[in-house]
């Protein structure tokens, strides 16, 4: 059997891979292979590469996603920390010669510097704990991935997608640069090993609705109330404030947003006024 003739969505061969490698999944990389077919076309159907399309995939793990974008785009570079990843992709990945597999940190790595195009595009099965760091990364630079699409945890996922009333403070990063689409949940069952929580896939697409420093001014004041989610505005805004209640109250009121709300029910466009009134009752331009 060929390495391009392998299903890598099939238990018996990952394992036969990995053991080839020495690869034992890692819980602290958040390694959770996908065995499930039907996921995995869901995903390559929504990301919808194209022949004149690169992709960067983070945490290629066998290469099981790898081998089905690489079938569809013009090049496909994977970038994962584990030598054995590496290794084991580059093996599966043998006959394709638009793959390469890069031994990297994908919060490090920078696209360009890999040979990736104009016009690219991100996927990956992302590790729970850095999901949010590896979206802003992504879709915070100066020429963001057309599309991404990811596995990610389902409760990040509803955050990141969440309505009006049920925001984060990843919601405000993420959504700041990007929209949001969750497409489908996916269960434990799904990866092998199953980890002990759902996931979800979901799409992002860039969408900069603020310039860098007004992004920043939001996201200093945002982190700061979000520090106390579970009490009103009155206490997050004046811990934003360094603890000055009346310049904390005196930002909401010339923002005209009731300091008894809690953090979490405030949109993009309310936590922009809070910084744009903190940024004009400081006398700023």
């Amino acid at each position: 059997m060929t390495a391009r003739s392998l299903d890598l969505a099939d238990p018996a061969t990952l394992h036969a891979v990995a053991r080839r490698v020495g690869l034992v999944a890692k819980r602290g990389l958040g390694q959770n292979f996908l065995i499930d077919r039907a996921v995995l076309d869901d995903i390559v159907a929504a990301l919808a590469p194209g022949s004149g399309d690169d992709v960067f995939e983070i945490g290629p793990g066998i290469g099981t996603l790898t081998a089905e974008l690489a079938a569809l785009a013009r090049r496909v570079v994977a970038v994962d920390l584990d030598e054995r990843c590496v290794a084991a992709t580059r093996i599966t990945q043998r006959d394709r010669p638009n793959v390469e597999v890069v031994h990297g940190d994908a919060l490090r790595v920078e696209p360009a510097e890999l040979g990736i195009g104009e016009r690219w595009l991100a996927a990956g099965n992302l590790p729970y704990s850095l999901t949010t760091p590896l979206l802003t990364r992504l879709f915070e630079m100066a020429a963001p991935p057309r599309r991404g699409v990811f596995l990610v945890q389902r409760e990040v996922a509803a955050r990141l997608a969440a309505g009006p009333g049920a925001w984060s403070l990843a919601t405000v990063a993420v959504r700041s640069i990007a929209t949001v689409e969750r497409l489908r949940d996916v269960p434990p069952a799904s990866f092998d090993p199953a980890p002990a929580v759902h996931s979800s896939v979901i799409r992002l697409q860039p969408a900069r609705s603020l310039d860098g420093p007004a992004r920043a001014a939001v996201l200093d004041i945002a982190r700061a109330a979000f520090q106390m989610r579970r009490k009103t505005l009155r206490h997050g805004i004046t811990h934003a404030a360094a603890g000055d209640e009346r310049r904390g109250m005196a930002w909401l009121d010339a923002a005209a947003i009731d300091p008894r709300r809690r953090p979490g029910t405030l949109d993009l466009d309310e936590w922009h006024r809070i910084a744009l009134a903190a940024r004009t009752l400081a006398g700023q331009p």
